[in-house]
């Protein structure tokens, strides 16, 4: 006897449309039409027998229609983002909800979601609010994720109307994007190995600018973006030496290409933790400890875990996908991995709930950037700040 699912809407088509207010095409011109979005699923929700992906999808997207600073509060701002991405992590990786004895880190890995969403909601939970940076970026990587987690598998049969949303995003989108990607690193790389002196080098970088480009609009124009040119870079050995053998020094290939990794990091700030999840996943699933690939996923690794060259770009980087792969997995890389991640120079700048405290996790950039913005929405209402302050008890003299 077939299975009889309820949805919310009435045909698929309403789901689709929703869809392409949610997500519109870079070339759709017109009004937006997300707050519009919003409301259908809002109305859906009454009905019940709504897909938290749905929901969440929706959360999100209110919470970033909800960020003007004309009209609300930073902190208002920063605590519907909060509601918006807990509600989304909890409604997925909650043990209670799914009945399953399982920590929160470990139904993320189950699911593909990122760990760094599970140490957010920790954040946002119980502790306080995170900035709006930190907000920002993390709803934009929510809804990325939810679109291969979910909506790119709508359009298939098997999954219409499915209270359920599939746990794996489709291989194919992947497959697609990855002989651009090659052709792309293919023209940087030749670039990179045609320059020796440093003069020559610095000009380099402006002819492969253009094509750093292209894989950055490849990041941020569609969600399985970071991912695609992640595994491309390792697929290829491109950040490898050729014929490089086990311990083998790589410093030649970091000054080649740091250079192009970090603009890629710099615009596209979803690429540079995906790239490290990728790379961890591949540690943890190592099984000889003298493979020489490994061991340069290991040093690329460790030298963005602990260099300054990579100090900038570690804002965003989260530890406790590496240390839970480090977890799920034993072997010599995972050993090593783990190690890494004890290092002191890594652990003052890292975004790490475990060990931080909260003005350590918002320190420096991100407390900055929210103290500017509201002194930016005060100035235009006639306030203006003390440039110097002075802090003392009430009632000493």
């Amino acid at each position: 006897m077939a299975k009889i699912i309820f949805t919310p809407w009435k045909q698929q088509s309403e789901l689709l449309a929703v869809r392409d207010r949610f997500y519109p095409s870079s070339s759709q011109d017109g009004p937006d039409m997300r707050a519009h979005a919003c409301a259908t699923v809002g109305a859906w929700k009454l009905r019940g027998n709504l897909p938290h992906a749905v929901e969440a999808t929706a959360l999100l997207t209110d919470a970033i229609l909800h960020d003007d600073a004309s009209k609300n509060s930073i902190f208002s701002i920063r605590a519907t983002y909060s509601a918006a991405f807990c509600r989304f992590v909890t409604g997925l990786v909650d043990s209670k909800l799914h009945g399953q004895k399982k920590t929160m880190f470990q139904r993320a890995i189950d699911l593909g979601l990122p760990a760094s969403f599970v140490e957010l909601r920790h954040e946002a939970t119980h502790r306080d609010l995170p900035s709006l940076v930190v907000l920002r970026s993390a709803a934009q990587r929510s809804l990325e994720w939810l679109w291969g987690y979910y909506w790119a598998r709508i359009d298939l049969p098997a999954t219409t109307g499915a209270s359920t949303a599939p746990s794996i995003a489709l291989d194919g989108d992947l497959e697609q994007l990855k002989p651009t990607i090659r052709r792309d690193l293919e023209d940087i790389k030749r670039n990179l190995d045609e320059v020796e002196p440093p003069r020559k080098r610095r000009k380099s970088q402006h002819d492969y600018y253009p094509t750093a480009a292209r894989l950055i609009s490849i990041c941020e124009g569609r969600p399985e973006g970071a991912v695609a040119l992640s595994e491309t870079l390792l697929e290829g050995k491109t950040l490898f030496s050729a014929g490089q053998s086990l311990g083998a020094p790589m410093d030649e290939v970091f000054d080649k290409w740091d250079p192009v990794l970090q603009t890629v990091a710099e615009k596209s700030t979803s690429f540079l933790t995906t790239f490290t999840e990728v790379m961890a996943n591949e540690l943890s699933a190592g099984k000889h400890s003298d493979d020489s690939y490994l061991e340069g996923i290991y040093m690329w690794l460790n030298h963005i875990l602990n260099s300054d060259t990579w100090k900038a770009n570690r804002r965003y980087l989260s530890l406790s996908y590496m240390r839970a792969a480090c977890d799920v997995s034993e072997n010599e890389w995972t050993k090593r991995l783990r190690q890494s991640l004890r290092n002191d120079t890594h652990d003052s700048d890292a975004h790490n709930i475990e060990t931080a405290t909260e003005d350590q996790l918002l320190a420096n950039t991100q407390i900055v950037s929210d103290e500017d913005e509201a002194q930016r929405v005060l100035s235009n209402h006639g306030w203006d700040l003390a440039d110097t302050w002075r802090s003392e008890a009430i009632g000493v003299s």
